[in-house]
């Protein structure tokens, strides 16, 4: 009896994972849907009935919208093993979560429309995409039965501005004057590389203590396993908030950071400390400007299916905070039993952004779909 239930289990298995054909052909529809929204759905010849919705991570707003190198990695893996999948452009490039939300949910009525009801719909996605994808299946919970955020803003948009805008501040402390303007108030037209990124590297290289200061700051938890690493954690975070004028726009010109209140701690000396809080910038936002931002997007973290997320063990852009604080928003909402978060060291050694191998990301799908459809929860 075990050796035929084991025999079963596995034949299920292979149907879902699409390990029992190889795909023959590819259906393929692109489209568009509405202003400067282009889409692509992709069903398999082998399709298993399950499709993924998935949402690509932030693209500069200064690039033209299209289909992303992103979207057709992850279409090329999960396709080859018998699951549909579709991908939107959205309507426009930048931190566009409501309408990245709005079009990537859009796609399972074209999908339906074009090649029927899907059995399961799962939602994937990357970076700001890994966001969106939490949003959807808390808007929509009927609608999925998994979702999967990879390197994602978990914790939220204000958490990771608070994040960026904080690593600015104390990097004026530490090396005043090398930068130029402030945190909300930059001059129009800096180049990010040649006025931001090449001064900072100069001034740490010189004189890396203040690197070492702000990485132990605990409003900073910069990620880092040797110096170069700091560096370049420090910078990348220094280029984030360098768009601070595109989240303005969000705003719709409200203020959003506020340090007014701050007392920056770590493990640092108490003399240290005293000399940060006596010196850095203070700012204050307004209500307008923080209830913006929350709404672009804080996740509820009320989570009934299962989820699994996907990080590298040091993300300098989307630092391993934001896998904690959404555990113990999750956790807080009774929804633990929910939710796996796996951690891998990817193609770089355990260091930067999405930087998964084809087979870490692909498991990790998997991996989720054998937990929605035959509730085996993976260990990790």
């Amino acid at each position: 009896m075990l050796k035929r239930r084991s025999f079963y289990l596995f034949f299920a298995l292979a149907t879902v994972l699409g390990l029992a054909a190889p795909a023959l052909a590819d259906e393929v529809v692109d489209g568009s849907t509405g202003p400067g929204s282009v889409y692509r759905l992709v069903r398999p010849s082998n399709w298993n009935g399950i499709l993924m919705l998935y949402a690509h991570g932030y693209v500069s707003s200064d690039v033209p919208v299209g289909i992303t190198a992103d979207d057709q990695l992850v279409i090329s893996l999960v396709t080859a093993r018998g699951f549909a999948v579709a991908v939107s452009s959205f309507s426009e490039n930048g931190w566009v979560l409501k309408d990245g939300t709005q079009r990537t949910h859009q796609l399972l009525g074209l999908f339906t429309s074009k090649f029927g009801k899907p059995a399961r719909v799962y939602a994937a996605g990357a970076s700001m995409g890994g966001l969106i994808a939490i949003r959807l299946v808390e808007t929509w919970p009927r609608e999925f039965a998994g979702v999967l955020p990879a390197c994602a803003v978990a914790g939220g948009l204000a958490r990771q501005v608070d994040f960026m805008a904080n690593v600015r501040v104390l990097f004026d402390v530490f090396y005043p004057g090398v930068l130029p303007g402030t945190p909300v108030d930059l001059p129009a037209g800096i180049n990010v590389v040649q006025d931001i990124v090449n001064p900072a590297i100069a001034a740490m290289t010189v004189d890396p203590t203040g690197a070492f200061a702000i990485a132990a700051i605990a409003q900073t938890p910069v990620q880092f396993a040797d110096g170069a690493e700091l560096l370049e954690s420090i910078v990348t975070a220094l280029g984030g908030a360098s768009r601070y004028p595109e989240i303005l726009e969000l705003t719709h010109g409200q203020p959003f950071f506020d340090n007014t209140m701050t007392q920056y701690t770590g493990a640092l000396s108490p003399a240290t400390l005293a000399f940060v809080n006596a010196s850095v910038a203070r700012f204050s936002d307004t209500p307008a400007g923080r209830n913006s931002v929350q709404h672009n997007y804080t996740p509820t973290a009320e989570l009934r299916m299962p989820a699994l997320t996907l990080s590298t063990f040091r993300d300098p852009v989307i630092p391993g905070f934001h896998r904690t604080l959404y555990g113990q928003a999750v956790a807080a909402n009774a929804g633990a039993d929910w939710l796996v978060q796996r951690s891998v060291p990817g193609y770089a050694g355990g260091y930067g952004h999405c930087t998964f191998t084809p087979q870490e990301l692909s498991q990790a799908f998997f991996d989720l779909v054998v937990w929605g459809e035959y509730g085996v929860k993976p260990i990790f």
